[in-house]
């Protein structure tokens, strides 16, 4: 039999897991507390002992959707039977099909609050905390796999990577406009204006291009 602190730890993951379906699905102003409520099974006397208004809700919501996507994201890199390449190529498809999952008025909430405008910033600061462990991974395993020019420091790739989250998380874009060209970028995020990425295999040396 559950404990009550189980019971309630239970209680308290359903409703941000019903927050998460109903937010990106219909929109975090379209959704109401009682959607929220009905679709993870308890009352809204219930929901509001974990989360006292819509808002709290919200920021919790988007800090599982960070939390989770830093997790899976995570299960890829670990996985020693994908090379590199092809852990680059399923995060930016993963990415990609994220954003095209999430209703324009929820993906507009996100960015708010990644900008820390409504009030908290809880969410950015969740970002924060699991963005230096997530990147030395992917950088770890870029190394390994000879793809990352050595003369390129650890320091200079997480400031690249940190000047491309934090535009991104001010920047005035139209979630339809980011929808759009989310492939691409995230292309040029990985691969710069080469355009072209390199195979485990052949790792580009920029010394070595075009000696003929």
């Amino acid at each position: 039999m559950a404990t009550n602190q189980e019971r309630k730890a239970h209680q308290r993951q359903a409703i941000l897991a019903a927050g998460v379906t109903l937010f990106t699905r219909d929109g975090y102003k379209a959704t109401h507390i009682k959607d929220v409520a009905d679709e993870a099974g308890v009352s809204q006397v219930t929901l509001y002992k974990y989360f006292d208004s819509k808002l709290s809700l919200g920021h919790q919501v988007v800090i599982e959707i960070i939390n989770q996507g830093y997790a899976d994201f995570q299960k890829l890199i670990d996985d020693q039977q994908l090379t590199f390449p092809e852990i680059i190529q399923t995060m930016m498809i993963n990415k990609v099909q994220m954003g095209a999952k999430i209703h324009s008025d929820f993906y507009q909430f996100v960015t708010d609050e990644m900008q820390s405008k409504l009030g908290s910033t809880v969410v950015r600061e969740a970002y924060d905390s699991g963005e230096k462990t997530f990147w030395d991974s992917v950088v770890a395993r870029g190394r390994a796999a000879g793809m990352i020019n050595p003369d390129i420091s650890n320091q200079a790739l997480l400031l690249y990577l940190n000047m491309y989250v934090s535009y991104m998380s001010t920047a005035d874009i139209e979630p339809a406009t980011y929808k759009k060209l989310g492939e691409q970028l995230l292309h040029l995020f990985f691969y710069g204006f080469v355009g072209v990425p390199p195979t485990d295999a052949s790792p580009t040396d920029p010394k070595q291009e075009d000696k003929s």
